[in-house]
């Protein structure tokens, strides 16, 4: 037996020896994915019969994403056109983008969990493109002039209450403060502005905090845009989405103001005080540390 186990073991050490130590880890791709329930519409493409459904995404990345199909048809190799977040609402913002089947497996109860990569992402090296539809939309805004360099803060905050502190405290450090009720306004004036700051809640109704960040992250001119997000049930769960995504920080709601304005000087400091807080600090985990 003894003899077995040191044939088994010099096998597991010639193996890893010859792997590819720059090869990402399966642990550290999922790191890079954050578990999100969403809507996906999916088209079969280039097919004498497409096949056209709408299912809920459980895991997404910058890359592609995970979706469960509820009929079978797929394999690997096939070309989608991939619409998400999807929305049925009249004015939702539903793009599609070309995309890649690289995993079916089959799952209890007839159906089948499906991965897909982006083409977007393996022709550029990055999935940037997911959101190139804000920059192409005909729709225009009363804030069309403005620019990053004009230090705006764009908050989606359905609150009166709460948008008024929003405003009142950060127009003291001459941000000019830009508060919308819901996200599809958000999106009409990320068509034609690129704020210095984005601030959204992870609970909103009609888009959660998450799914903005995430058309953020994948448009090419909004890619760096900080982005700030609220959460009122502080659930570890929304602190790492929030963070996968690319958010600088996840903040609990109700907050102090004082602690938004900390944040917000952190990540995009005012002319006015960039002498006090030097240049922006995009890092997550220095903002954290700073709190």
């Amino acid at each position: 037996m003894s003899s077995m186990t040191s044939v088994v073991d010099e096998k597991a050490k010639a193996a890893g020896a010859s792997a590819d130590p720059k090869a990402p880890s399966v642990d550290r791709r999922r790191r890079r994915r954050a578990k999100i329930s969403a809507q996906v519409h999916i088209k079969l493409v280039d097919t004498p019969e497409p096949l056209e459904e709408v299912c809920m995404s459980i895991d997404v990345s910058r890359d592609g994403l995970l979706f469960i199909a509820k009929r079978a048809g797929y394999w690997k190799g096939q070309q989608l056109d991939v619409t998400f977040p999807y929305s049925t609402a009249a004015a939702g913002l539903n793009t599609a983008q070309r995309a890649d089947i690289v995993r079916v497996s089959e799952q209890p109860g007839g159906r089948f969990q499906i991965a897909v990569e982006f083409l977007s992402a393996k022709s550029s090296g990055k999935g940037a493109a997911m959101a190139n539809a804000i920059d192409s939309g005909a729709a225009g805004s009363a804030l069309g002039s403005l620019t990053k360099e004009q230090s705006v803060v764009l908050a989606v905050e359905p609150d009166n209450r709460t948008a008024d502190v929003m405003r009142n405290m950060l127009a003291q450090d001459g941000y000019t403060v830009v508060v919308v009720s819901n996200a599809q306004e958000a999106l009409e004036v990320l068509r034609t502005t690129t704020p210095a700051v984005f601030i959204a809640e992870v609970e909103a109704t009609d888009m959660s905090g998450h799914d903005l960040c995430l058309i953020i992250k994948r448009n090419d001119r909004l890619a760096r845009v900080p982005v700030i997000l609220l959460t009122r049930s502080a659930q570890p769960a929304d602190y790492t989405a929030s963070h996968q995504l690319g958010a600088v920080v996840c903040m609990a709601k109700p907050f102090k103001p004082e602690r938004l304005q900390h944040v917000v000087r952190l990540v995009a400091p005012p002319p006015a005080m960039k002498s006090v807080y030097g240049a922006p600090r995009m890092s997550s985990g220095n903002i954290e540390r700073t709190l």
